[in-house]
């Protein structure tokens, strides 16, 4: 598929105000596609589906057809929903391209969505005949996904003055922020991730990000920041695979790499917010883990695990193995690879780390949340534990009335680990 094309600011202000004016938002596009509410939409399952049984019959229809599902268009239907102005910007941009195969039939070239308050371009995840498309090294990742709604959920957005996303890709988070935040970043270490970046964010109006290809921090100087959000490559590989998704041999290559580096990048009283997966080894937890990373400064920071699944390595190998088509050998090699790095479980989860503005004790913990946990319990979360490790916390704590913090699960083993005594 082509690159996409800058347009003009012109151009981009016309198509912002055809989608909104069209009603191309997540709601309706949800209503539309008949996903359940509470449900994540991933734009390879719905791509993926059967072809409609019948054609458009409004603007909005024509833009989920063409932009969403990746079916063709006919030229009549384009004249008939799309204005002059509008389809000429769509053709200039590259979003729309003529059919190879039907010169009467147009496609889009890229897969384009709703994200909350943001319109965003990623690669296509499917051909035009619903088959999925054939990967290459750096197909940009879209943020219509549940591990990407995951990632923008629980990132905070609150203002602030600096601001960087890590293995940006289409860079959902960047522009989120970019509305509160003074001075935002974005890295990846793919141009062609970059160049959709730049894209987005000329598309949404905004002019306040500054993108840098780099690996990780390497781009953005000595640049330290309020606010760092991260939504790494974490999938344990076999083999080489696409950058968006292969993080090593167990998967914590990049995502050990954030934290290793994070001292030196996160200001005082900043926060990194990250949705990877680890592993648990024996006696050593994920999030006691990342501790070690954090190096000899790990007694500033404070260490959150939001779990939001725990995955045994013998069912991660049976789905990794059915779903690339191998068979019995490979199976045998990830058991292998496993046992190697004495790994007993994989967990998925919102990793927190904040860094104190004080000298105090740090902690540790780690919940169980679920996929629909508001955003709200994390930042409670962080906030009791952070009010528990100061000055006349117990006294405090015993004039306290306790309440429940909807979407959240812990016990009082869990309420009690610092980060001298992380289990």
């Amino acid at each position: 598929m082509p690159y996409l094309q800058m347009g003009t600011p012109e151009q981009f202000a016309t198509l912002r105000e055809h989608f909104l004016q069209s009603g191309f938002t997540q709601e309706i596009l949800r209503h539309k596609l008949d996903i359940e509410e509470g449900l994540a939409m991933d734009l390879a399952r719905i791509a993926g589906r059967p072809s409609p049984t019948h054609r458009p019959a409004n603007n909005l229809d024509a833009l989920i057809y063409l932009l969403v599902l990746g079916e063709p268009i006919s030229a009549d239907e384009a004249a008939s929903f799309f204005p002059p102005a509008v389809w000429h910007a769509l053709q200039q941009t590259r979003i729309v391209v003529a059919d190879t195969v039907d010169a009467n039939r147009f496609v889009a070239g890229v897969a384009l969505y709703p994200i909350r308050d943001l319109f965003l371009a990623s690669d296509r995840w499917t051909n035009p005949d619903h088959s999925q498309r054939e990967m290459f090294p750096d197909i940009v990742y879209p943020a219509l996904t549940k591990s990407g709604k995951q990632f923008i959920d629980y990132t905070s957005f609150a203002p602030c003055e600096d601001f960087l996303e890590l293995c940006a890709g289409s860079a959902p988070a960047a522009l989120l922020a970019a509305r509160s935040a003074k001075n935002v970043w974005a890295t990846d270490i793919a141009e062609r991730s970059l160049e959709f970046a730049r894209f987005n964010a000329a598309l949404n109006g905004i002019h306040n990000v500054t993108f840098a290809r780099g690996d990780l921090y390497q781009s953005v100087g000595g640049r330290t920041f309020d606010r760092i959000a991260a939504h790494p490559p974490y999938v344990p590989v076999l083999k080489p695979a696409e950058i968006f998704y292969g993080g090593g041999e167990v998967g914590e290559e990049i995502t050990k790499r954030v934290f290793v580096e994070l001292p030196s990048r996160l200001k005082l009283g900043g926060r990194l917010y990250c949705r990877t997966m680890g592993t648990e080894r024996p006696g050593k937890s994920f999030e006691t883990r990342i501790r070690e990373w954090l190096g000899d400064a790990h007694t500033e920071f404070d260490v959150a695990l939001f779990a939001l699944q725990n995955l045994e390595p013998r069912q991660f190998a049976l789905e990794e193995t059915l779903n690339k088509n191998g068979g019995l050998d490979q199976f045998a090699e990830w058991a292998k690879l496993f046992a190697k790095h004495n790994v007993h479980e994989l967990v998925v989860g919102i990793v927190v780390v904040q860094r104190h503005t004080e000298r105090r004790p740090a902690f540790t913990i780690r919940r169980t949340i679920g996929s629909n946990t508001p955003a709200a319990a994390i930042e409670r979360a962080m906030l009791w534990e952070s009010q528990m490790q100061g000055e006349g916390a117990f006294q405090k704590l015993l004039l306290a009335k306790p309440y429940r913090i909807l979407g959240l699960k812990s016990s009082p083993a869990t309420c009690c680990r610092t980060a001298r005594s992380p289990r």
